[in-house]
């Protein structure tokens, strides 16, 4: 989708200081730590179907009907032999005829939502779910009310962040998990209200901090451009990234 090939380069330019370009090259990387949903066919039609991540979605994969299908499939009745012998024994083969499942919900005006089963009010989205009155977000699961959301799992009232999770409020983040009202930071989990920040946990209140430690606006601004100019290398050579907020420090195992 030309929008957020757009939009992506908007976000990296803004995170990273440099655009990166061509979303499709950095897919794999950008699904890492996202519950996406998963490819399936309609049981009627053999259309392809989007199902989530959840459980109860994966468990019905083999008798998912698309939206349009749907009518039509509620039609459909056991006859009254089938009732006469019907037991738990025999109900799967029985019911084969009429039991559908429906995973796609869509309510509202949407624009352009693709690979997607599970939206609403929603602009320019691609290959996710829970895309909620939010736009131009792509690999993501859950963004509400948010916009500009790539490689992110359940992010709420966000915008411009990518590879970030289970957070709300956040503004040009990277890397930021299990945070809220955070703004600028890269690689910080369990933070409340940081502005500024890189490499931090369990933190509260802090600005220009690197490791939880206040360095100002100076120290903080000089080691920011080194380590980004890392990641940006590292990524548009690579088209991915080792490091995560979940495994940044930790040891490498064989």
């Amino acid at each position: 989708m030309e929008e957020l090939e757009k939009a992506f380069k908007d976000l990296t330019r803004i995170l990273l200081g440099k655009e990166l370009s061509d979303i499709q090259t950095y897919s794999k990387w950008l699904q890492e730590n996202v519950r996406l949903s998963t490819e399936a066919k309609s049981a009627v039609s053999g259309r392809i179907i989007y199902l989530p991540y959840f459980p109860f979605f994966q468990a019905t994969r083999d008798g998912v009907v698309k939206l349009d299908e749907m009518e039509e499939t509620g039609r459909r009745r056991i006859g009254k032999k089938e009732l006469e012998t019907l037991s738990i024994g025999n109900a799967t083969e029985t019911l084969r005829s009429i039991k559908f499942y429906c995973p796609e919900i869509a309510y509202g005006q949407n624009v352009k939502v693709e690979k997607a089963t599970l939206y609403g009010f929603s602009s320019y989205c691609d290959y996710g779910e829970g895309f909620l009155r939010s736009k131009y977000c792509a690999y993501s699961m859950w963004p509400r009310e948010s916009e500009y959301i790539f490689g992110s799992d359940f992010i709420f009232s966000s915008r411009f962040c990518l590879k970030c999770y289970k957070s709300e409020n956040l503004t040009r983040c990277f890397e930021v998990s299990h945070s809220n009202s955070c703004s600028d930071c890269y690689f910080c989990h369990n933070c409340d209200n940081l502005q500024e920040c890189m490499f931090c946990f369990n933190a509260k209140s802090l600005r220009y901090a690197i490791g939880n430690v206040e360095v100002g606006k100076e120290e903080y601004l000089k080691v920011k451009a080194r380590i980004l100019a890392s990641i940006f290398e590292r990524l548009e050579k690579e088209k991915r990234l080792a490091h995560s907020i979940f495994n940044i420090g930790c040891p490498k195992r064989n």
